[in-house]
């Protein structure tokens, strides 16, 4: 999402989802983004951990904060696809808290592999976040990230 003159404009390329239109009974979304048309494609793990806490109750690793949930300014696209869709958590940041984040940590942490060997395992952020940074990266180019708003829902 964008800011402009005050006001947060969704910049996807939403398209109405016309089986939503024939059948409402089915409840879903009246909107919807096609795969190809996504800022960020990627996801992972520990870029979910990284970024809400989501999925991160085996190794505890810092993140970013908890989820926040849906913003109440948010365009009625991004509302019915949170209230229709698949997702179970929503969060929001401006791509300045992103970027101000310490993207240079690396975690260790102990795990154990099917023989009940333990191992060593490394969290390295910037390496979990890169595909996602540049992604938001694009977009900004070199307008004040603050004006710009990225909403993540997460899905099972």
């Amino acid at each position: 999402m964008l800011k402009q003159n005050g006001v947060w404009t969704s910049i996807d390329n939403w398209k109405k989802n016309e089986y939503a239109v024939l059948y409402p009974e089915r409840k879903e979304s009246l909107w919807y983004i096609d795969w190809g048309d996504l800022v960020y494609k990627g996801g992972g793990y520990d870029l979910h951990a990284i970024l809400a806490n989501q999925r991160n109750t085996y190794i505890s690793i810092p993140y970013i904060s908890d989820p926040k949930g849906l913003p109440n300014d948010v365009s009625e696209q991004i509302r019915q696809e949170f209230e229709c869709g698949e997702s179970h958590t929503c969060t929001w940041f401006t791509f300045d808290e992103i970027f101000k984040f310490n993207w240079d940590q690396k975690i260790e942490y102990e795990d154990y592999t099917m023989d009940n060997e333990l191992v060593i395992d490394v969290v390295d952020y910037r390496e979990s976040g890169e595909e996602f940074l540049q992604a938001l990266e694009r977009l900004v180019h070199r307008e004040d990230p603050s004006n710009f708003r990225v909403i993540i829902m997460f899905h099972n």
